[in-house]
């Protein structure tokens, strides 16, 4: 397995070098081609995926058109999370905007492994708090910004996927139309 979800996994609880070696049958690789999706609105999504490379975006389709709510890169965790967890169909989509390697888990793979190590428990909440804290800091950085603020802080947090996704993927993740944001980045 990738060394960067070794040490990912690692930092979500004290985990060993065993409890580590124990659950690699639980995980697979997978490969997402462009415009492929990881988990589709309608269908249950019953993994997670630790991105390895590649780029991903997370929409909902609001009146007819597409909410960006995430992109995706190496080091994010991709899950339609109302659904993984409610058992439910998902109302989000994940797709590839490149080819796209992650490290996957099924759902009832990791209630195996809460059930035969507290340890994967302690990870799954702390999986579960960091979504919940970077869903909670976008909301209110939608709520409190201005469109400019909002450009910004993505070009700091996402310098690579200005230069590799269309304009309209981006405007959409900050809520302004396409036209707004050519407007911002003229004045930037």
């Amino acid at each position: 397995m990738e060394e960067a979800v070794k040490q990912f996994i690692f930092s979500l609880a004290p985990f060993s070098e065993d409890d580590f070696v124990n659950a690699l049958p639980y995980f697979k690789t997978e490969v997402i081609q462009k415009d492929d999706y990881f988990s589709k609105a309608g269908r249950y999504c019953d993994r997670l995926g630790f991105v390895v490379d590649g780029l991903l975006r997370s929409f909902y389709i609001i009146k007819d058109k597409e909410a960006t709510t995430f992109f995706l890169s190496p080091g994010s965790v991709a899950v339609a999370l109302l659904s993984f967890l409610q058992t439910k169909p998902a109302i989000e989509n994940i797709q590839a905007l490149k080819t796209s390697t992650l490290i996957t888990i099924k759902k009832k793979d990791i209630e195996v492994l809460y059930k035969e190590n507290w340890k994967w428990q302690q990870a799954g909440r702390v999986l579960i708090e960091n979504y919940y804290i970077k869903m909670e800091q976008r909301s209110i950085s939608l709520q409190s910004k201005s469109a400019q603020e909002l450009y910004v802080e993505f070009t700091r947090e996402f310098p690579e996927i200005i230069k590799s996704v269309p304009l309209h993927y981006i405007a959409s993740y900050l809520g302004v139309s396409p036209e707004t944001l050519s407007r911002i980045r003229k004045i930037r």
